[in-house]
């Protein structure tokens, strides 16, 4: 291309005319972002000019205007600590040192750099990003458009997209920092605190590092996509079967609590044997009624459901909304259908969430 410069032309032509630029040429000394007028309403919440409103000069004219007031207000750089966070504390910050690339530099026109090879676009506005009109004019947001060919410049462009949507896992050094900090805020929780079970102490501690370590994993493209249209955690191979852990550990907090106290009203007669009954009542009479709990303490007493744990339980079974009537509540015989619980098929066999 370096040597047929009809091709050049029209690509330089091609390129120029998608990668836009502001058409008001500016100088590095206006590196200053221009202010908004007082009372003029911010472009990225102001209604775009409609085309059925206005004739066509109309309309190219309220185009550009509002083009050029989302240019300045999205595209316009304005250097932060984010540009120079690889700079050691003595080296200067600037332009030159803008991790960003955006130097202020000016080019008159579009050129070849004959020393790599890649097409060097023309820039009027040093702090400016480049820009396709219709895209800007569309989203009303900050965009920047980039031209990449082949080469070195295609191989990192690469490297980067792919590294950036993946999300790769969190790197050792800083899972280490994040385990380091969730054992101290477990330590200081508990510190003037002494009764305590060395059990709940565990549960806690393995709470803060899951949650501390969640915290650190970024999220890719692809799962923000999934879950801004209601996907959700999804596997074309797995269901999920979902369920309120803190339920059943305050279920079991709750027994553990009585059994302490009842343990302290007879810790003088030791002899006698002790057993504790448990009462449940449950009002059947909501059609909203919904408890994991419940669900699993009155599971039914085939042998189907008596012999489960209680993972074996939440995977193999699955909640049927429905109706009770007064037949079926007084007929120990139709659990199944009070209860509104089925086994799955082994092929279809629910996965749970940790």
């Amino acid at each position: 291309m370096y040597d047929d410069n009809a091709f050049k032309d029209v690509m330089f032509s091609w390129l120029e005319n998608i990668i836009s630029w502001p058409r008001t040429r500016a100088s590095t000394a206006d590196a200053k972002k221009p202010s908004r007028a007082a009372g003029e309403l911010d472009p990225l919440l102001d209604k775009q000019p409609q085309v059925v409103d206005l004739d066509d000069q109309s309309f190219q004219y309220e185009f550009m205007e509002f083009l050029t007031r989302l240019v300045v207000e999205c595209n316009w750089h304005i250097h932060s600590d984010t540009c120079y966070k690889h700079l050691r504390n003595n080296e200067p910050r600037g332009d030159a040192t803008c991790r960003m690339r955006m130097d202020g530099k000016l080019q008159e026109k579009t050129i070849i750099d004959k020393e790599s090879g890649s097409i060097e676009l023309w820039q009027w506005c040093g702090h400016i990003n480049n820009f396709m009109d219709l895209i800007l004019f569309l989203m009303q947001c900050n965009t920047d458009t980039q031209f990449i060919g082949s080469g070195e410049a295609a191989k990192a462009a690469v490297f980067y997209i792919t590294k950036y949507i993946t999300k790769g896992d969190v790197p050792l050094y800083i899972g280490l920092q994040v385990l380091d900090y969730a054992t101290k805020m477990h330590e200081a929780k508990y510190v003037d605190i002494e009764d305590t079970s060395d059990a709940r102490m565990a549960q806690n501690l393995i709470m803060k590092l899951v949650n501390a370590m969640m915290g650190r994993q970024e999220t890719s493209h692809q799962q923000v996509m999934s879950y801004l249209v209601g996907g959700g955690d999804h596997y074309t191979s797995h269901t999920f079967q979902t369920f309120k852990w803190f339920e059943f550990t305050n279920a079991i907090d709750k027994f553990e609590c009585k059994v302490c106290d009842l343990n302290n009203d007879d810790a003088e007669d030791d002899e006698e044997s002790m057993y504790i009954e448990e009462s449940v009542t449950v009002g059947i009479s909501s059609e909203t009624f919904m408890s994991d709990v419940q669900d699993y303490m009155l599971r039914p007493l085939d042998e189907n459901f008596d012999q489960f744990c209680l993972w074996d339980f939440m995977e193999s079974t699955v909640k049927v909304k429905g109706k009770m009537d007064d037949q079926s509540t007084n007929n120990p015989e139709s659990d199944n259908d009070l209860f509104g619980e089925e086994i799955t098929d082994k092929k279809h066999k629910h996965k749970k969430m940790p």
